[in-house]
């Protein structure tokens, strides 16, 4: 995947220096497990934030382009339409969902989401009406 920023074609990378370098960003000053910043920028990334896409952007797009925000928001305000940016939105989510080092990770933290969906929805008392 690659996108025009300042008239200059730049892939975006998924690989380990993405990984790591969200890992140092979502860093809370314990230890930080291998990916835990994957699985937070893609939780962010389910609606279109523009600040998570920016976070995300940056991290891929590392070392070729330290993408600053000005350049960003530049990028942003070239689509023609809503449509256009939420499309690219859901291109980017999906190739992140598709890239070797990230595959994993996404696949894991949505199993677990649902696993953690189905035990509240199991937990959750069930109203029955009472009779008057």
């Amino acid at each position: 995947m690659f996108v025009k920023i300042e008239g200059k074609n730049y892939p975006l990378h998924f690989g380990i220096g993405f990984v790591r370098e969200l890992d140092t960003k979502y860093k809370t000053g314990t230890e930080v497990e291998f990916g835990t910043g994957v699985t937070s920028i893609y939780a962010r990334l389910q609606s279109p934030n523009p600040y998570a896409l920016y976070e995300a952007m940056h991290a891929a797009l590392m070392p070729e382009l330290d993408l600053t925000e000005e350049q960003f928001d530049a990028w942003v305000d070239g689509f023609n339409s809503e449509r256009e940016y939420v499309n690219f939105f859901g291109l980017f989510v999906k190739e992140l969902k598709k890239a070797r080092q990230t595959k994993p990770l996404i696949r894991n933290y949505e199993q677990i989401v649902k696993e953690i969906l189905k035990k509240n929805q199991e937990e959750k008392p069930v109203n029955r009406p009472t009779a008057e």
